[in-house]
Order: structure tokens, then C-alpha cells, then sequence
């Protein structure tokens, strides 16, 4: 081959090598890493909800009361639940105040004030001002906490930390608590109750 034809060559080697794209690989998205578990005594048998064993996953939800103020508020649940499996456990804690007329959510810096200051919440009949726990038996019968319940009752919360990611703004916590939880059977017409004991939910809230 002449020089001219190996120069030639040459010259449509780097004209295609310039015409290829190289691709782009954007960096990596930050995401939160949630994790869920729960275990407690109930009346002395253990009930224990683990993270994918039998589809157990914990879903974050909140009710808000919206009013044409800044007295809005929303409470905050953790539920450890299977569509498996009726059996589940549920906490709440409320409430963050805020005004709705500005936004459709606390302020992230609302939101997480909350859960650092309330530590070692009171009890509260549907989490409004505080701690709720919330059973479904196997049976699908639901058994609650009372604010007016006269035994002992406690929880503390630890480990809180607070992230975000494109998916949300979250609380993640470890709560410890024992109390009472009760449930009225209509045919007997007498209240149940249930003692929970040692304990402990891993779980997040979102704002």
C-alpha cells in the first residue's frame, strides 16, 4: 500500500472515532435506606414482624385536619403489615402544627423538629397530641392504646435520624413501649384487654 492510501486510511479512522458517542452514566441518586422490624410480648407470647419474611413491609402514612388557619395539623403512622397476613402493628404520633394556607405539608424543618423534641411522647387516643399503638389480631380484630387507661404505660424513642431522597422527607426511629391495648366485645359486653411488653419497632414516618 502507498503512503498516500496509509494516510488516507488513517484520516477515516479518526473521522469515525470522532463521529462515536460516548455515553453519558449520570452519577448514582441518593437514596434513603429505610429498614423495618418489630418485636414485643403480647400477654407473654411473642410477636415478631421482620422485613420481607412472610411480605411484611412497613408503610408510612398521616391524617391531616386542615383548617383555615395555622392551627392545620397531621399525625404520623408506622404500620408493619402483610397482604398476607392480618396480623399487624401500627404506631402513631401526632401532631405536627402548621398553617395550610402556605403549603399542603408541615415544613420539612417542622417535620423534623417533632420527632426530635418528642422523645418520650404521652399517650393519645389516635396519635392527635402523641404516642398511639394500634393491633390487628389474627383474627382481623383491632385492639388500641387509651390515653385514659389507668395501668402503666411508656415509650422512648431512639435512633431518630432524618433523611431525604427524590422519593420523600423521612423520621427514622426505634421506639421502645409497654402499655395496655384494648378492644370492646359487643357480644360480651365487656372490655379486652392485652399487655405488651419489651417492645421495640424500627420504622420510619414521612412527612
Amino acid at each position: 500500500m502507498t503512503r498516500k492510501g496509509i494516510f488516507l486510511l488513517g484520516m477515516m479512522g479518526l473521522l469515525i472515532s470522532s463521529c462515536i458517542e460516548h455515553e453519558i452514566i449520570p452519577a448514582p441518586t441518593p437514596k434513603v435506606d429505610l429498614k423495618a422490624y418489630f418485636i414485643g410480648d403480647f400477654n407473654s407470647a411473642t410477636v415478631e414482624f421482620t422485613e420481607h419474611v412472610l411480605s411484611y413491609e412497613n408503610v408510612a402514612s398521616k391524617a391531616k385536619i386542615i383548617l383555615p388557619s395555622a392551627n392545620s395539623s397531621a399525625i404520623y403512622f408506622s404500620e408493619m403489615s402483610s397482604p398476607e397476613v392480618p396480623t399487624s402493628i401500627k404506631v402513631g404520633m401526632g401532631s405536627v402544627q402548621w398553617n395550610a394556607s402556605l403549603s399542603s405539608d408541615p415544613p420539612v424543618s417542622d417535620f423534623n423538629e417533632h420527632f426530635l423534641n418528642e422523645d418520650t411522647p404521652l399517650y393519645s387516643d389516635n396519635g392527635l397530641a402523641g404516642f398511639e399503638v394500634t393491633y390487628t389480631d389474627q383474627f382481623g380484630v383491632e385492639w388500641k392504646s387509651s390515653e385514659a387507661s389507668l395501668n402503666a404505660q411508656n415509650v422512648t424513642f431512639t435512633g431518630i435520624e432524618q433523611e431525604s431522597d427524590n422519593t420523600g422527607d423521612y423520621s427514622q426511629f426505634i421506639c421502645n413501649f409497654d402499655c395496655f391495648i384494648y378492644h370492646y366485645d359487643a357480644v360480651a359486653m365487656e372490655l379486652d384487654s392485652i399487655h405488651i411488653q419489651n417492645a421495640t419497632y424500627q420504622g420510619w414516618f414521612q412527612r
